[in-house]
């Protein structure tokens, strides 16, 4: 209704993230509600995406595990840095990722001093993650498929994840970083930590940041990238803030931090 009567909507939910009914239905396990919309809409990640109303009224905030995996990989990808092939993500996620469910495995005295996985081996996230990926990395039709491994850990907030990649070519980390800093030195909120160093959530908790760190290990001939982010801000609300203020024409950090 709000789409039909002219109003421009920053949706939060995972309804119009991917391009594709049948691949909703398979991961969500219901018909889509609008696919007519799926392929009008605008996949809301700023740092790798011109946002524009002018490109749609409709744009879909993008996940808070993908928002974790698609900035450090996706550009790896195009630029042939690292392979397609034998990709692994590892996620931890604070407890508020999984929604306000008053269930018993989200109770504190259930989660405090626990950890553990779940949604293997088909998170829902695992859909966006792949299609985006795909996309980003101009090898659509042909799919990127990954190993995507969520956790729930002891923490309210906050969103973890460790990428292992192989390299395409000659493992080094500098080209990783150098390709990092040429597409998001521009970037208000992505932060590049320095060599040694390892993304934390403590240090982006309440922020709209994801930091980033890369370190090669010369034993397998991987990257192994980094990131933290929080994902009830760079994760949800505040991503949606700052693809309004680049759509509103407003400064990006404007009511962010």
């Amino acid at each position: 209704p709000l789409l039909d009567a002219g109003k421009k909507v920053i949706d939060l939910s995972a309804d119009f993230r991917l391009n594709s009914a049948e691949t909703y239905e398979e991961f969500y396990g219901q018909p889509h509600p609008a696919p007519e919309w799926l392929a009008r809409a605008s996949y809301g990640l700023p740092e790798l995406y011109e946002l524009s109303w002018e490109t749609s009224p409709l744009i879909a905030s993008p996940g808070c595990y993908p928002t974790s995996i698609l900035i450090p990989l996706s550009i790896l990808l195009t630029e042939k840095i690292v392979k397609e092939e034998g990709i692994i993500a590892n996620s931890m996620s604070g407890v508020s990722g999984a929604g306000r469910n008053a269930t018993e495995k989200l109770l504190y005295c259930e989660r405090n001093e626990s950890a553990g996985a779940y949604g293997l081996p088909k998170h829902r996230h695992l859909s966006e993650i792949e299609e985006q990926l795909s996309l980003l990395s101009r090898r659509h039709p042909k799919e990127v498929v990954l190993s995507f491994h969520p956790h729930l850990a002891p923490m309210s907030r906050g969103i973890c994840t460790t990428i292992s990649a192989p390299a395409e070519g000659e493992l080094d980390r500098e080209k990783v970083i150098d390709c990092w800093r040429r597409i998001f030195d521009h970037r208000p909120f992505v932060n590049l930590l320095p060599e040694g160093e390892f993304p934390d959530v403590a240090h982006v908790t309440g922020t709209n940041r994801i930091d980033l760190s890369v370190h090669a290990d010369p034993r397998t001939g991987r990257y192994v990238l980094c990131s933290a982010e929080d994902n009830l801000i760079k994760g949800a609300g505040g991503q949606a803030i700052q693809s309004m203020n680049v759509c509103q024409g407003y400064e990006e950090e404007e009511g962010l931090s």
